[in-house]
């Protein structure tokens, strides 16, 4: 069966965010619980060979990316928290209101998740691209690139079904030449701060 959403909780999220909201948070969520789990999916890449240039292969970086998002989450949140990695059939992906209408949020599909308990993080999908900015200067050019990342994400108690908080989440890091780990790093420390912040999870 799949995972059953308690509508009365989700109709009742507060919409948070400037501009066009991209979260959602329930406002009876008020206190942050002892640890959390992040299910995080296997990302998408467009151009494999950064891939390679910067991780050696598509292994190495999928276990960059789990030691790393846990690293990252460390700076937004006390909670004791820890990060796998899991196949896309993990989540059912599902409409949810937001202002001016809905979003497709993944939510723990968890009779196919052993061990997990709690509160649930899921992070899916996970999207890399590199981008190629315009230049308007008249004086001439410099390359302006950047490497993307945009995830939709939702925050869910699994022990009473309760859908905590959702929405989706987008990060860029610019370089000029050529693109380093550090790219890499920036774009999900961006990320990692977006899925906590104004929820009971953020320091």
């Amino acid at each position: 069966m799949k995972f059953r959403i308690c509508l009365a909780l989700i109709f009742s999220l507060l919409i948070v965010g400037c501009g066009s909201p991209r979260l959602a948070v329930n406002p009876a969520w008020k206190n942050a619980p002892e640890k959390f789990t992040v299910l995080i999916s296997d990302p998408y890449i467009t151009n494999s060979d950064d891939i390679t240039d910067d991780f050696g292969d598509s292994d190495a970086f999928r276990q960059w990316i789990v030691s790393y998002m846990n690293e990252a989450l460390t700076g937004f949140t006390y909670v004791a928290h820890s990060v796998k990695m899991v196949g896309d059939d993990s989540f059912v992906m599902t409409q949810l209101p937001l202002e001016k209408g809905a979003i497709g949020v993944p939510l723990p599909e968890v009779e196919k998740l052993d061990g997990i308990d709690g509160i649930v993080v899921s992070v899916h999908p996970v999207r890399f691209w590199r981008e190629t900015g315009t230049c308007h200067n008249r004086n001439g050019c410099i390359n302006n690139f950047s490497l993307n990342l945009q995830v939709l994400y939702s925050i869910v108690s699994v022990e009473n079904m309760q859908v905590l908080a959702y929405g989706g989440a987008y990060d860029k890091s610019s370089f000029t030449f050529a693109m380093t780990k550090g790219n890499w790093e920036s774009v999900l420390e961006g990320i990692a701060k977006k899925i906590v912040e104004k929820t009971p999870l953020e320091k």
